[in-house]
């Protein structure tokens, strides 16, 4: 089954995360994609994103609050009130998915 993640996150999460960073004037280095052990996501300090291949068991809209939650982070590195506010702005519902992502364990 992790195989067939793998599979489909390399083919969606690009097109997803170019879609989202192009909506929203989100500039991002590089993505990678892989199956990570305790984290949806990351944003290194060079603007690259890594999204976890698990992120496909999700529903859509998590998913997309997992890219932008990491794509905000290309232009506020911290969680302080800046960067909700950023988050907010292209995620209005951002606290509700936040809450919904308490529901979802990385692993299987």
């Amino acid at each position: 089954m992790l195989e067939a993640y793998g599979i489909e996150a390399r083919e969606f999460l690009p097109k997803r995360v170019d879609e989202l960073s192009r909506q929203f004037d989100f500039q991002y280095t590089g993505l990678r994609v892989k199956n990570q052990k305790t984290r949806w996501g990351s944003c290194s300090s060079r603007n690259h994103i890594n999204l976890n291949l698990q992120l496909m068991r999700l529903p859509d809209h998590l998913i997309d609050y997992v890219i932008l939650h990491e794509l905000t982070h290309t232009k506020v590195k911290n969680h302080g009130v800046i960067f909700w506010s950023e988050l907010a702005r292209v995620f209005p519902q951002y606290q509700i998915a936040r809450k919904e992502m308490k529901r979802y364990a990385i692993g299987f």
